[in-house]
């Protein structure tokens, strides 16, 4: 079992969000966009290849809008094909180095990865791991720089159960060797916002307005993300 209590701040000096902020996330979704905006001013993805990593306890039916926008404006994108995300199990972590192994030999070259949530940390893990085959991480509302607070903590601890020993998550909030976008919104419901931004120097920090559960559907994300994918490419 991983040891994953460096995850969570125990001394108080990163605020949690308040269960309050939990329910506007909840509502968020309900009443926020239901579908990516699509634009007519901006680059063309020139077919390159995105896979998606989905948040925690979700999976690629839930970034499926997200795809189609990506598709719909030059990408190539694709889902990790793996089920509902629970972290980084060892299932997990070797069916995702294979899938960037299939991509970017389909590609050509390497590879984007888009991580929500969760996803964006085993984005950045894939990217210590493997970087010749990845030219761009993007995190939306990833919690990466450790420790972090979470209204979801107790529901992460359980899973963690599951989680591969040999995972080093102690590296997560290491500079990446390959250039990275990270989102991040202050009204995240779910994590803590300072947690999901970036000292690296080949970091680009992206705030927006706006809630942790509907940052796929964020015209500004959306915009500013298709920018940043063609600017990397």
């Amino acid at each position: 079992m991983t040891d994953i209590s460096a995850l969570f701040d125990r001394t108080g000096a990163i605020r949690r969000p308040d269960f309050s902020q939990l329910f506007d996330e909840l509502s968020a979704l309900f009443t926020g966009p239901t579908e990516a905006h699509a634009f007519t001013d901006l680059p063309h993805g020139d077919d390159q290849v995105v896979l998606v990593v989905p948040g925690f306890l979700t999976g690629d039916m839930a970034t499926r809008l997200f795809r189609e926008f990506l598709d719909a404006h030059g990408f190539r994108s694709f889902g990790w094909e793996y089920g509902m995300n629970i972290g980084p199990t060892p299932g997990a972590l070797a069916h995702l180095r294979s899938r960037v192994d299939a991509l970017s030999e389909l590609n050509g070259g390497p590879i984007s990865l888009i991580g929500i949530s969760l996803g964006g940390l085993l984005a950045r893990d894939l990217a210590h791991d493997c970087p010749d085959k990845i030219r761009h991480v993007v995190t939306m509302a990833s919690p990466f720089r450790l420790p972090t607070a979470s209204t979801l903590e107790h529901l992460v601890r359980l899973c963690g159960t599951l989680y591969d020993p040999a995972a080093k998550i102690e590296r997560l909030a290491q500079p990446l060797p390959v250039p990275s976008t990270a989102f991040f919104t202050r009204g995240d419901g779910v994590v803590a916002w300072e947690s999901c931004r970036s000292d690296d120097e080949d970091c680009v920090n992206i705030e927006v307005d706006g809630h942790h559960m509907t940052i796929t559907r964020n015209p500004v994300v959306l915009k500013h993300l298709v920018q940043r994918l063609v600017e990397e490419s």
